[in-house]
């Protein structure tokens, strides 16, 4: 186990910075790291991090990275960027994530799947990553533009809109339960809001113990998920809203630099080493329907929700365009959702591992075009 953890670690670091080194999101190169450790690569010579002996430990690490991840999205996110997106923003999202998850759901039926199925597609299709736009912007010197400004504003909302989606159409359990389950959990968040600004307003609390607050912030994050998780909702839920929480401290940057070591140096690289593990190379063959249905309207989703919000929030024509396409990309949260989805039980097998397979091709495909459309539709007069 020691020994696949160690290569597993070196791998994904060291293809992430070649993948940097090319331009292209370095958690793909942590994702073929994870193939090359799985079952059909490194299998066949002995280092195979989803075997009988190391699986459960794996899948146990790879799963405290998802919660840190979403703690630290939940913290760099933070409520107070939330409160200043504005009109336009949440209606551009808004626009944004119902078209998408429609258009997965659509998706989902062509394929002739099952109500929950076409569900769970939806949600994949709801996230959103801008890493890759953000940086296409900052070369084209178009960051801090009408286009700009929007995109990252619908960014913010996607995330917290897609983890809400998610709780609430795939939720554990009785229907009334569930609604019981989310009304409970979203009130504790407002109590730990409330308790949170309620320490802050007191004089004379002066505790200097910089890594007791990281210790503290990051235990909270695994009782909100724990808590999120018996509620019928999923973990990372509890996580995510757990650093929306701690994203209203003064030590909200040194939390968020902690807990970003802790993550990036161990826990969150496994995790998407155990997502490449999954990847079945052997569903790749089936794919042939799935890809082409799937991937399609995972693009045009986006594009036609971000455009028609942003048309009506009166942006022109060729910029709501370049909106919808810069919301394209598909990430981390989109991985975080599907392998979510699959430990929950929503797809058979089989289907598990196409979906995962599928969804990593959208990953790499909407990772490496969206800047290429990007730069030839979008330009600085």
């Amino acid at each position: 186990m020691l020994l696949e953890i160690g290569i597993a670690l070196i791998l994904a670091k060291t293809l992430s910075y070649l993948f940097e080194k090319i331009k292209q999101p370095s958690v793909i190169g942590e994702i073929f790291a994870g193939v090359l450790v799985g079952p059909f690569v490194g299998g066949l010579i002995g280092v195979n991090v989803l075997s009988a002996d190391t699986s459960y430990v794996f899948e146990g690490l790879a799963k405290i990275g998802i919660v840190l991840l979403l703690f630290l999205s939940g913290i760099e996110i933070g409520l107070d960027d939330i409160k200043k997106v504005g009109r336009s923003g949440v209606i551009t999202s808004l626009f944004d994530v119902s078209v998408a998850f429609i258009f997965g759901y659509i998706a989902g039926q062509i394929l002739g799947l099952g109500l929950v199925e076409s569900i769970a597609i939806g949600n994949i299709m709801v996230a959103t990553s801008v890493g890759i736009t953000v940086r296409t912007l900052m070369e084209m010197r178009a960051l801090h533009t009408r286009v700009g400004e929007m995109i990252l504003t619908v960014a913010i909302l996607d995330d917290v809109l897609g983890i809400i989606i998610l709780s609430v159409t795939l939720g554990q359990g009785e229907p009334a339960l569930l609604v019981a389950g989310i009304v409970i959990f979203f009130l504790l968040f407002a109590l730990a809001l409330v308790s949170v600004k309620v320490l802050r307003s007191i004089r004379g609390i002066r505790i200097h113990a910089p890594r007791l607050v990281v210790t503290f912030s990051i235990a909270v994050a695994f009782i909100f998920a724990a808590l999120a998780y018996s509620l019928g909702l999923a973990a990372i839920t509890g996580s995510f809203f757990a650093g929306l929480v701690f994203s209203t401290l003064i030590a909200r940057e040194r939390i968020r630099e902690a807990v970003r070591q802790i993550g990036e140096l161990f826990f969150i690289p496994l995790f998407f080493v155990w997502v490449g593990a999954s990847f079945d190379l052997n569903a790749v063959e089936n794919l042939g329907m799935l890809v082409l249905i799937f991937i399609p309207m995972a693009l045009i989703g986006k594009v036609i929700g971000c455009s028609i919000g942003s048309k009506i929030c009166g942006l022109s024509g060729k910029e709501a365009l370049s909106v919808g396409i810069g919301m394209m990309p598909r990430m981390e949260v989109a991985l975080v959702v599907v392998t979510t989805e699959i430990t929950m039980g929503v797809f058979d097998r089989s289907l598990a591992n196409q979906v995962l397979a599928a969804t990593i091709l959208l990953v790499i495909i909407s990772s490496v075009i969206t800047p290429i459309i990007l730069r030839r539709i979008y330009s600085i007069e």
